[in-house]
Parts: C-alpha cells; sequence; structure tokens
C-alpha cells in the first residue's frame, strides 16, 4: 500500500556508525595496550572497550525495535485518519459510471469498464444526444447524485482537520499533505457551488469539465490514490467503500508488478 507519507520514523544510522566507531577503536586500542603493558589500567580500559561495543549494539537493536514499533503505529494512524476521504473520492468518481448505468438505457453499461474519466466523457455525449425534455430530467438527478457525494467528501475532509494534533505528533503531516488536503477543499467546494447555483446545462458541463481536468492532477499528485485515474471498473462494481477501495489498490499494485 502506497502513502504519502510512510514509515515516518527514521534510524540515525550516522550517529550509531559514529558511536559504534568510536567504541570499536578504543576496544581495539585497549587490548593492543593491555597486551602490552598487563596493568590494571589497560585491563580496566579494555573491559570498558568491550563494554561500549556491547552497549552499542544493545541500544542499536532497542532503536530499532522502537522505530519499527513507532512506524507501525503511524501508518495506523495514517490509514485509519485518511481512509475515509479515499473512499468518498472513489465513490465520487465512480458517480460517473452510476449516472452512465441508470440514465442511460441504449444499451447495457453495466457490462463495460472504463476509467472514471472515460465514464465522465460517455456521460456527457450522451446527455447531449438526448432531447431538452430529458436532459432537465436528468439535470435534476445529476444534481443530487453529485451534491449527496460532494457532501460526504467535504465531511470526511472536516474529520481530517479535527485530527491534526493526532496526525501531527504521529509524524504524519506535512506541508505538501496540507497542500494535497487543500486543493481537494477547494476543488469540491467549487463543485457544491456549481451545484447551488442551479446552472444551465451549458454552464454546468463548463463547470464541470475544468472540476474534472483539476481533479485529475490533484488525485496524480496524492500518491495513495494515484491509480483512481487508471483504475477500470463497472457501475455497479461497488459493494462497500472501504473494501472497494482496498480491493482496488491491490488490482493496481499487481499491474504495477
Amino acid at each position: 500500500m502506497k502513502r504519502h507519507i510512510d514509515n515516518p520514523y527514521k534510524m540515525n544510522w550516522k550517529m550509531y556508525g559514529l558511536i559504534g566507531g568510536i567504541s570499536l577503536l578504543i576496544m581495539i586500542v585497549a587490548a593492543i595496550w593491555n597486551d602490552i603493558t598487563r596493568s590494571l589500567i589497560s585491563d580496566i580500559f579494555k573491559n570498558l572497550g568491550f563494554g561500549c561495543v556491547a552497549s552499542t549494539l544493545v541500544a542499536l537493536l532497542i532503536e530499532v525495535g522502537n522505530i519499527k514499533e513507532k512506524n507501525e503505529k503511524a501508518n495506523s494512524v495514517y490509514d485509519a485518519v485518511y481512509i475515509d476521504l479515499k473512499s468518498q473520492i472513489m465513490w465520487y468518481v465512480k458517480t460517473w459510471a452510476r449516472l452512465c448505468g441508470i440514465a442511460y438505457k441504449d444499451k447495457d453499461y453495466y457490462q463495460e469498464e472504463h476509467t472514471w474519466i472515460e465514464w465522465y466523457e460517455i456521460v456527457k455525449i450522451k446527455f447531449a444526444e438526448c432531447d431538452d425534455n430529458r436532459q432537465a430530467e436528468l439535470m435534476y438527478f445529476f444534481y443530487e447524485q453529485l451534491r449527496l457525494s460532494i457532501e460526504e467528501i467535504e465531511k470526511a475532509l472536516k474529520q481530517i482537520d479535527s485530527q491534526q494534533y493526532i496526525l501531527n505528533i504521529n509524524g504524519i503531516y506535512d506541508e505538501e499533505l496540507r497542500g494535497i488536503l487543500a486543493d481537494y477543499r477547494f476543488e469540491f467546494y467549487a463543485a457544491k457551488i456549481t451545484l447551488e447555483k442551479d446552472y444551465d446545462k451549458e454552464r454546468f458541463w463548463r463547470s464541470f469539465d475544468a472540476i474534472k481536468e483539476d481533479l485529475v492532477n490533484y488525485i496524480n499528485n496524492w500518491v495513495d490514490i494515484r491509480y483512481y485515474n487508471d483504475y477500470r471498473f463497472k457501475p455497479n462494481d461497488f459493494i462497500d467503500d472501504t473494501t472497494e477501495v482496498m480491493r482496488a489498490m491491490k488490482e493496481c499494485e499487481k499491474k504495477n508488478k
């Protein structure tokens, strides 16, 4: 599983290398000195040298264990905090497939697989082929479905904002990620405003064309969900949001190997 921040805690190998090198040097010098002088002082220094090396190794092993434990906790917190937003963004991009499957009956779209970008274009093209009365009906349907999805994304973003303290103390919140979340916050706010303005169909599609182009870039900028742009799915290819996210991630990871 790819994460924007993965295993945030790192070993300070330079420090342990320096301490280990000095300890080893002391041990070697003390051992040579003891072989030459056979004095009590040299024997004490030799034992101290061995003790330094042993202590360094023990400290290193303890630190490796601590870092591993802290990274496991940090990764777990990261997944728990961001999984809802990932799921809701997937739900949004898959909304276009659901709209296509429900709105158009010229063929069985439930048997087709496309990326979300392709589904968006199909929805737009088929909409243009409908008469004015049908377009009016579809606009109402589109507005309602998109509004529901966008509201859930905004809730997920607010939930992340409320978890900033937890994210910061676990080292899993940086400026780049802050910027990524700000992009999503702005883009879906723009989508919400479009729906609230009750634009005519021309302005609706111009607005969502721009949102679609921006969202492609924003999804690509977040390594966790970058595969969303390439993931192919059917309109009814959804069970549970979280389960679907995990399944899609595994499928895309297999393809990229």
